[in-house]
């Protein structure tokens, strides 16, 4: 079925269209993906609809005034999935006395509705509604029995798409955030190709691969590559993570460091990351660049400053959350236990009125 190769919504609305009309004649079809919420109003994360029953927003809204078909969808004992007008309102009469039909159907020559409803557990999440002119006449029994037909398959097409609709939405939500902080950030792939740079990994790539005096005539996007150093580690994690398992052991995990060969205090934090949850997934590395040389010195700024509320050894523990380090590398580097950083974050928190680490990066910015 043509529904089912539809690889996004604009491909969906097409298959679905191909569908009715082979099967189901009408004379308009509007699909609401995502009711922001069922119970109030027509609003859905997109509205799809044939070019006669496009309309504007103010149009639905007002319409969700008169319209009784929610009220009956929410009045029913258990969740319906597909109902016709006439279900709504037996007696014509009645139905054609109604402001609904005298302000939202007769004036486009639509006296007759087909719904299929999509739940997302306990909530209407969907809707597709088929309208008819009077000349096309009702909903028929055979034609409602091939809406319930077709309705597995619209489902889970409908499913995969949204479903795949909001993890892309989490990943460029992730990748706005990510964009903003103010440490290097890098995302490999198995292969060592870039899955994700935000803009500080843009500009610190640049700064690796060309030094301070070249890397500033360049657009960081246009010339950016994973340092050679950064790629020849990942290769490295990549033989030992390998061997590890051809041997049916657990890698160790960790983290494997870098240095920029001609500028002293720039390193790469490199870690391989392997996603416990998705068994299929390939490994892939994350890697943070920090540049000591570029960072200002903390102990150095005025008193007055945000970072002058915090002791000279906090201020050293907030220059390395804010270069993206963790509590075990921080304690580390610092030679104190995991105890006494968590102990001086919490105190930093408190003192800088953040409630945790990527609040006290942003502060930091």
């Amino acid at each position: 079925m043509r529904l089912h190769a539809a690889n996004d919504i604009p491909q969906f609305w097409t298959a679905l269209q191909a569908l009715l009309g082979a099967t189901i004649p009408y004379d308009a079809l509007i699909v609401y993906l995502n009711f922001l919420d069922f119970e109030t109003s027509w609003q859905a994360t997109e509205i799809l609809a044939t070019p006669n029953a496009q309309r504007p927003t103010k149009w639905f809204q007002n319409r969700r005034q008169v319209d009784m078909t929610p009220r009956f969808v929410l009045a029913q004992p258990k969740k319906i999935k597909i109902y016709r007008l006439s279900d709504v309102v037996p007696d014509q009469s009645e139905l054609r006395r109604s402001a609904f039909f005298k302000e939202f159907l007769e004036p486009f020559g639509w006296h007759h509705l087909a719904v299929a409803l999509y739940w997302r557990g306990d909530r209407v999440g969907s809707q597709i509604a088929i309208r008819r002119t009077a000349k096309q006449g009702d909903f028929t029994a055979k034609e409602v029995a091939l809406l319930e037909a077709v309705y597995p398959h619209i489902e889970t097409v409908l499913h995969r798409l949204l479903a795949s609709e909001e993890e892309r939405a989490r990943r460029r939500w992730l990748e706005a955030f990510n964009h903003h902080l103010p440490f290097a950030l890098l995302f490999l792939n198995w292969e060592m190709k870039s899955l994700y740079v935000n803009q500080a990994g843009l500009e610190q790539c640049a700064l690796w691969n060309f030094g301070p005096a070249k890397a500033r005539a360049y657009q960081p996007r246009a010339v950016f590559a994973p340092p050679g150093e950064i790629v020849q580690a990942c290769a490295a994690l990549k033989i030992e993570w390998l061997e590890h398992q051809s041997m049916g052991k657990r890698h160790p995990g960790g983290a494997t460091k870098v240095s920029q060969p001609t500028q002293v205090g720039f390193t790469a934090t490199i870690r391989l990351h392997v996603e416990e949850h998705v068994r299929t997934a390939y490994p892939g590395f994350i890697v943070y660049l920090e540049n000591h040389a570029a960072m200002p010195a903390l102990d150095q700024l005025p008193a007055h400053s945000l970072l002058g509320q915090l002791t000279v050894a906090e201020r050293e523990i907030a220059r390395q959350v804010s270069a993206g380090l963790d509590n075990e590398e921080i304690a580390r580097r610092l030679r104190k236990s995991v105890k006494t950083v968590k102990g001086q974050l919490t105190s930093i928190f408190k003192k800088l009125g953040v409630n945790g680490r990527n609040q006290l990066m942003v502060r930091l910015r």
